[in-house]
């Protein structure tokens, strides 16, 4: 019967059942009896054991503490009497999991072989086939759910064939004899599996040698020979050399050919390596390592390459939250990650934005502030020539960066050597983050033996900084650096071409990178009224169209870093006003400087022109309505009363005369007044048609 494991993993942290710590009258008869459960309670419960409680329960029970968390006495006791925890875990979920196949030792026992099929199998043999084949589907069953499996482990990265191997070896409860070797089960499971694929009986003989199997020799040829040797050398398990000798060998037994040795599977490895490098290592190794590369220059000026990426920072921070219980629980292995969009001229960090993990949201952020920065440096939004990313997110991010950058070019998927940022994360690992005492270590993920001591590292964890303390952190690096490299960055800008000098309108960045409020506005006589955070702001436009869509409500589109504009935008996006904010002016006269006439005389001119309309437009409807009216069939209508002509006078005048006078020289007024606006206005009209047909490239709207 399979002894019960004292090790288990739980949240992907290795853990120890208390059952198997202490001592009394209900103690576990495997227990080590090194503590009292009553003692052990109380010590688990204390606040400086709060991380190593896994799982509440009897104490005397399944209650999980953490296995790192006990002295090395206890430790060392448990790995004598249970052996490694690692492998106990394993072993003990493998042995969970296997079942005996009743069918695999039916099928052994009735099967024949020889000439005339008359032999059988030795029982013995039947009793390994069996165990065999039931391992196989065990090592199946593990292989199709090894979401589950990994998770059993600890939740760890695994080499799924590697872990595999390792547990059937450990695996001696039953009489097997697979292979040892990662690559020698791997090939014997694969070839079982393809057979299953078939019916359950062509899978069991997979199982047996085929010396106690029936089948005719086949002829070959030298070019068979070959083309096996290059097909065993192309796997993309990478077979060793010793492995590819073995199987050939295994085929050249049964078809009569010469066997070769470890040495010339290496020769012939050498001559074909251009033909079996991508089954090896894949194709974009190929691409990378083995076909012609193109050598490329960095950009000759500014604002011509931008390319970003996200970088999870080597920086430890603290992180106190409140756990399901109400505790407080204090973790310090936290990392930030910042996207960084970085002119590759000569790597200047043209813009970036921090998080807690990469997301389209984050990137849009660092978009946004790359776009600001550039008005910081050189007046306006300026967007670059050319922009590359990788495919992250790539179909939701597309109309983000196309409307950013002239052109967008995603990096090619695999080829990390197209990613220049890459190289400068490195760097900045190594000349920054090296230097603090919350430094994770050197490219983390990867487990290189470049990190830092974790002992130490231990003792220090409760001064790491906070989280908004890691965040200066990287601000102070991305400022540093900035200021490294920015005015070269900003004087090599005057060599850039006017082409490459291309401006994102004010409205078009509001309408790419604007904040909302999530709330709608309406028009009122004081102008647009909105609220952003807790502080009211006035809004105005001083298009004379504006007021005409007073009825229609607005979403405000803005940006904190500058709230002297805004864009106002219909709730059906048909309509678009940028505003600006409300001129403040001083009651007293005494008080008024010359920019505020100047502000008083522009809202003046406004108001004026829109009356200027008002008037022009009622006038011509009274000489509409009047000549209207003088039909014969419209005489004692309720309208024809009710209207006033354009003087504000009702028809019903005491003197024809009176009436037929004031009438003309309202039209003649009229007709003059509208003339000289219209005039007015189409001279406007075509003064600015003129200007903006010499500044704007209409090409430059339709790219963006």
């Amino acid at each position: 019967m399979q002894k019960e494991n004292p090790f288990e993993y739980h949240d992907d942290q290795l853990g120890v059942k208390t059952k198997f710590l202490v001592k009394g009258k209900r103690s576990h008869p495997e227990s080590l009896k090194l503590i009292a459960a009553r003692t052990l309670r109380h010590r688990m419960e204390s606040k400086n054991f709060t991380e190593s409680r896994l799982r509440e329960g009897n104490w005397a029970g399944d209650s999980l503490i953490v296995f790192n968390s006990i002295s090395r006495e206890w430790k060392d006791a448990l790995t004598d009497k249970f052996g490694k925890p690692e492998e106990a875990v394993k072993k003990s979920w493998f042995s969970e999991h296997f079942t005996k196949d009743r069918n695999a030792f039916d099928f052994y026992v009735g099967h024949r072989f020889g000439d005339n099929n008359e032999r059988k199998l030795d029982l013995d043999l039947v009793k390994t086939y069996t165990f065999n084949a039931s391992v196989l589907n065990t090592v199946l069953m593990m292989k199709n759910n090894r979401k589950a499996y990994a998770k059993a482990l600890g939740g760890v990265s695994l080499d799924i064939w590697d872990s595999l191997s390792k547990d059937v070896n450990a695996f001696r409860e039953v009489e097997h004899d697979l292979p040892a070797t990662r690559d020698g089960l791997r090939y014997k499971a694969n070839k079982y599996a393809k057979a299953l694929k078939i019916n359950q009986h062509e899978a069991y003989k997979t199982v047996i040698s085929g010396k106690l199997q029936n089948k005719n020799a086949k002829k070959v040829t030298e070019k068979e020979q070959m083309a096996l040797l290059t097909q065993l050398i192309s796997k993309h398990n990478n077979l060793d050399n010793e492995t590819i000798c073995s199987f050939y060998n295994m085929v050249a037994e049964k078809v009569n050919w010469k066997t070769i040795t470890a040495m010339t599977v290496s020769n012939y490895k050498q001559k074909k390596q251009l033909i079996t490098h991508a089954g090896r290592n894949g194709l974009g190794s190929l691409e990378n390592t083995k076909l012609m590369q193109v050598k490329r220059s960095k950009p000759l000026t500014p604002m011509i390459y931008w390319t970003l990426d996200g970088w999870t920072v080597e920086l430890h921070y603290q992180q106190t939250s409140v756990n399901a219980k109400g505790q407080n629980v204090t973790t310090y292995h936290n990392r930030l990650t910042v996207v960084v969009v970085l002119d590759a001229h000569n790597n200047y960090p043209i813009g970036y934005a921090i998080g807690t993990h990469e997301t389209p949201e984050l990137i849009t952020k660092a978009l946004k502030n790359a776009m600001w920065h550039t008005k910081q440096l050189f007046g306006d939004y300026y967007r670059p020539n050319q922009l590359q990313s990788d495919n992250y997110s790539i179909k939701a991010l597309t109309p983000i960066y196309g409307a950013v950058s002239e052109r967008f070019i995603p990096a090619k998927v695999g080829n990390a050597k197209a990613k220049v940022i890459e190289p400068y994360f490195n760097r900045i690992n190594k000349k920054y983050c090296k230097l603090l005492n919350n430094w994770s270590g050197h490219n983390v993920d990867s487990g290189s033996k470049n990190q830092p001591n974790t002992e130490y590292m231990d003792k220090i964890k409760k001064n790491y900084p906070d989280k908004n303390g890691c965040i200066a952190q990287v601000e102070a690096i991305i400022a540093t650096e900035r200021q490294l490299v920015g005015s070269e960055y900003k004087t090599n800008w005057l060599n850039t071409k006017e082409e490459h000098k291309q401006i994102m309108s004010h409205e078009a960045y509001l309408l790419t990178f604007g904040e909302q409020t999530g709330f709608t506005n309406s028009l009122k006589g004081e102008g647009l009224i909105m609220t952003i955070d807790g502080v009211k702001h006035f809004y105005d436009c001083f298009d004379i169209n504006f007021r005409h869509k007073s009825h229609l409500s607005w979403s405000i589109r803005f940006d904190t870093n500058d709230l002297s504009q805004v864009l106002a935008v219909s709730t059906d996006g048909s309509e678009r006003f940028m505003l600006e904010s409300k001129y403040i002016q001083p009651m007293a006269l005494a008080n008024q400087s010359e920019e505020d006439r100047e502000q008083l005389k522009r809202v003046r001119d406004l108001n004026k022109a829109h009356k200027t309309e008002i008037i022009a437009e009622l006038a011509e409807n009274a000489d509409i309505l009047d000549e209207f009216f003088e039909n014969p069939a419209l005489n004692d209508t309720m309208a024809k009363h009710l209207l006033s002509d354009s003087l504000g006078q009702h028809k019903n005048h005491k003197s024809a005369e009176r009436l037929k006078a004031a009438k003309a020289a309202v039209k003649i007024g009229a007709r003059q007044t509208a003339k000289v606006e219209k005039t007015k206005a189409k001279t406007f009209a075509d003064e600015q048609l003129e200007y903006y047909n010499e500044k704007v490239n209409i090409n430059d709207f339709i790219d963006a």
